[in-house]
């Protein structure tokens, strides 16, 4: 046996007196134990003695994550089979939440998939994704706390309550540890950008009553910048027909409708001087996405402290406390203004502001014949109104930097109130805060101030560094959200049927949940260009009363129904909500079980939902029903509108969404074989949903409200605010093939298929409109996932190769493609995508090393040549990362 080290001594006596500190001094027995080990797995709160049951579970343990070369949380959870819809990860620079990411599992939205920590809740991140979508973070968990994932993969509010609409992921913590690991893990890319160095301590000490592990990680990550991936980073992706530099570089028109004038842009050698881009139209345009993150810069510490104490042979005491601290920088383009007119009125100019009309100055003589004004822009120029498009380089790149602060605090009892009935009781309260800055974009009065000085600034000039400091603004935004959560449940044995005892669990619960996000008072006064505000706050409490019951009908079949009631004292009009769930187990024979389930869900509305103010932002659309209307895809109708104002945020009308789940299937032990298949159906009503305003114009009439236009048929905004949508619906089959062979002195081999095939997945907008097939139509999702793992391990060797699997779909924008003839040139589909993670360890002494290879082939993303935005692929399934290689070495003692 291994002597420890005197700094293996030093750490648990120090581990030892803090938990002396914290904890009862009295001489306790060792607690009862069963004969074989009852576990709560997710999905159900009966203890049992095996991990299958009616509720199919993926457990991925540290060693394959280890295996799978994983870098975060969120890498894990993107790998899933099930993980339909994509995630929603921190290449989305533009957004709400660059600095978070979540997954979609079953493709209904992340806000509906419940995501727990050692079981209990988490608060929901404060800021919504598209200013509406409330969700749990996984972008700031550490992997090197972690045990296990459990992912349950249908619904579960009879036993979780709400979200828990199209699975549960749980994140089982490591605890009761008695050794100290040191970990190192530093991380490359093949062509640059993206270098991750991490560093973990794990710790602990116990005796025969008491256990107090410590966890400290740091994780340093570059960003992954455009610059680092020319090819992607720009605006001129190649093959892609919507692909085109922004017309906003310096260029002046006249507001004409229908078809608006160009008066003069910059020339070829100005444009280029002053870093912008020229386009093939003869207009000086400019490359933004040569100014963007493709993922931003991070530094995150995360700490965790898990202790428990038997204070005598039935009761324990348990407790922990997490903490994480992260920094994230992203930089994206310099802002596009397209905020004033000047209206030509005889020899005068009026510069008005678009946002605030009464912010407007008359500029006399400005476009009398010969008048400098301006620059001369206006001199002699007819009477009417024209604009300003401009890049404004000058300000340099929008910047952003999130903090964010987590803290939780849990303390429970359990034990045994009876030989037959254990309880568990807990308090649980966690905070997660973020706060932004911001710098890049001026504000509208500096701006207005700026044009209208010295008897007026032309646009097409260069700003000084002194006029774009003048002007600059620095926002600041802040979001909070807590949860406070009692619970108390018991577990057992009642009555003894022929077949065995009926188990049971029940519990109540009492939960309290804060939120409130917002701008600064400028912000969200509309004051800063380019930029929108908002503020919100609320709080709502939450009853709960569960029951779970297991009839063992047979030896071999056991029938469990489980119900909830929630009660929400808020203001929406959820009210209470019961749902029951019932399952069956049959197991003809003890390799075999035969699994049904049949559950209701419900989610209640988001707090930002609910409790936010609208929120002006702005997006790039094409008017879809213009350009139709036109009968010619190279008709202006059909170009790209930047920035067109849209209106996102809450909807204090909103009802609970409410929803279905069954599933059926088998699992099957063999001889070295583990197989599994499940085919599982989920169904939502009364979808709570944000479209975009491009999906808005794709369907207008379905959206006529929501679309706004002047006496010239011309956009002027869209409002893309949460709306409950009829239905959604999607199903498939889950499959897993698992075989160990055991090669004697050669050592062990494993191999592993496991993979998800949508069969349905089908939206309605109303009750009156066309049922959307997202399999077979437009703006699909791939039809399988799979990922085929195979590992040999020989002695202290081993080596693992992943092969990830995403199946092809059809385009955004296929159907218009086809329409309009485009399909010849382009193609409407996208390709099915391969990676390959290819992992070797070695274990020496007290010494473990780890390599790998990432994306060993370096494949690209797929791109859609029918997707209008930047980047061009679905950021929910790809990234530019490319080829990774990887090192780790771990020291235990």
């Amino acid at each position: 046996m291994m002597v420890q080290s005197k700094l293996s001594r030093a750490v648990k006596g120090a581990l030892f007196v803090s938990l002396a500190a914290t904890s009862m001094s009295a001489q306790v027995a060792v607690a009862q134990e069963d004969e074989v080990e009852r576990i709560e797995v997710t999905g159900s709160r009966i203890k049992r003695t095996d991990m299958e049951s009616a509720s199919p579970v993926v457990v991925v343990g540290a060693a394959d994550i280890e295996k799978g070369g994983f870098n975060s949380v969120q890498d894990v959870l993107d790998n899933l089979s099930q993980n339909s819809g994509g995630s929603m990860t921190q290449q989305e620079v533009h957004g709400f939440t660059p600095s978070a990411s979540s997954v979609n599992l079953r493709g209904v939205g992340a806000g509906r998939v419940l995501t727990l920590i050692n079981g209990k809740r988490v608060p929901k991140y404060p800021f919504a994704a598209g200013g509406t979508d409330n969700f749990v973070d996984t972008a700031n968990m550490p992997l090197g706390a972690i045990e296990r994932i459990e992912i349950l993969t249908t619904g579960a509010s009879a036993i979780y309550g709400s979200d828990a609409m199209g699975g549960v992921i749980n994140i089982i913590l490591k605890e009761e540890v008695d050794e100290t690991t040191v970990k190192v893990r530093t991380s490359d890319t093949d062509e640059g950008g993206y270098s991750r160095s991490n560093f973990s301590l794990l710790t602990g000490a116990s005796n025969d009553t008491s256990n107090l592990t410590f966890f400290i990680e740091y994780d340093d990550r570059e960003a992954l910048k455009s610059s680092d991936r020319p090819d992607w980073g720009t605006d001129m992706v190649e093959g892609n027909p919507y692909a085109g530099y922004s017309s906003y570089g310096a260029t002046l028109y006249k507001d004409v409708p229908g078809a608006d004038t160009l008066i003069e842009t910059l020339s070829a050698e100005e444009c280029a001087e002053r870093g912008y881009t020229m386009r093939d139209d003869g207009i000086c345009g400019f490359d933004r996405s040569t100014a963007r993150d493709f993922m931003p810069e991070q530094q995150r510490l995360s700490t965790m402290i898990n202790f428990s104490r038997e204070l005598n042979e039935d009761h324990k005491l348990y407790g922990r406390m997490d903490y994480t601290h992260s920094n994230v920088y992203r930089e994206i383009e310099p802002l596009a203004m397209k905020d004033f007119t000047f209206t030509v009125d005889g020899d005068d100019v009026v510069v008005s502001s678009i946002k605030f009309p009464e912010m407007s100055e008359v500029m006399k003589g400005a476009a009398a014949t010969g008048s400098t004004a301006f620059n001369g822009d206006f001199a002699g120029a007819e009477d009417g109104e024209y604009y300003y498009t401009r890049r404004l380089t000058e300000m340099g790149p929008r910047r952003a930097e999130y903090t964010t602060n987590n803290f939780a605090f849990l303390s429970g009892v359990e034990g045994y109130l009876t030989d037959d009935i254990e309880y568990d009781a807990s308090w649980s309260f966690s905070r997660q805060k973020v706060d932004t800055k911001s710098e890049g974009s001026p504000t509208v009065q500096g701006m207005f101030n700026y044009i209208t000085s010295d008897g007026g600034k032309s646009m097409l000039e260069t700003i000084s560094a002194e006029d774009a400091a003048a002007m600059a603004y620095q926002g600041s935004k802040t979001g909070e959200s807590t949860l406070s959560v009692m619970s108390f449940g018991i577990n057992g044995d009642a009555y003894e049927l022929p077949a065995g005892p009926i188990a049971y669990a029940a519990g109540v619960e009492y939960s309290r949940e804060w939120f409130e996000s917002y701008d600064d008072a400028f912000t969200s006064a509309g004051g800063v260009m380019g930029t929108g505000g908002s503020s919100a706050e609320g709080s709502r409490k939450q009853y709960a009363g569960y029951v779970e019951v297991a009839f063992p009908i047979l030896d071999e079949l056991t029938l469990t129904t489980a119900g909830r009631y929630d009660y929400y004292d808020d203001a929406s009009d959820v009210g209470g909500r019961f749902t029951p769930q019932v399952a069956v187990e049959y197991r003809p024979m003890p390799e075999l079980l035969v699994r049904a389930l049949y559950a209701e869900t419900f989610r209640a509305p988001d707090m930002q939902r609910l409790f936010g103010d609208p929120t002006s932002a702005y997006s790039t659309v094409i008017d879809t029903p213009r350009c139709e209307a036109a009968g010619n895809p190279d008709a202006p109708e059909c170009q790209k509108i930047d920035s067109l104002p849209i209106t996102i945020g809450s909807n204090p009308d909103l009802k609970e969404e409410t929803g279905t789940n069954w599933n059926i299937g088998f699992v099957w032990d063999y001889e070295g074989w583990t197989v599994s298949m499940d085919y599982w159906n989920v169904e939502i009503n009364d979808l709570v949903n944000d479209p975009s305003a491009q999906y808005i114009l794709d369907h207008a009439d379905a959206f006529a409200d929501k679309i706004e236009r002047d006496e010239n048929g011309e956009l002027v905004s869209v409002n893309t605010q949460a709306i409950n949508m009829s239905s959604q619906e999607t199903a498939g089959i889950d499959f897993s093939f698992t075989y160990v062979y055991d090669w004697g002195s050669y050592g062990d081999l494993r191999f592993s298929l496991d993979g998800t095939y949508l069969t349905k997945w089908d939206t309605q907008l109303n009750a009156d409109s066309e049922v959307l097939d997202l399999i077979d139509g437009e703006d699909s999702a791939p039809q399988i996932r799979a990922n085929f793992t195979t590992g040999w391990t020989y002695g202290d060797f081993g080596t693992n190769v992943l092969v990830k699997y995403i199946d092809g779909y059809n385009g955004q924008n296929q159907d218009y493609f086809k329409e309009n003839g485009l399909d010849s040139d382009y193609d409407t589909e996208v390709d099915s995508h391969i990676e390959v993670n290819l992992m070797a360890s070695y274990n020496w002494e007290t010494w473990r090393f780890t390599g790998g290879i990432n994306n060993v082939f370096d494949a690209e993303p797929e791109i859609d040549q029918t997707q209008s935005s930047w980047p061009h692929y679905n950021r929910g399934y790809y990234n530019v990362i490319g080829r990774e290689f990887y090192l780790s070495a771990e020291y235990t003692f």
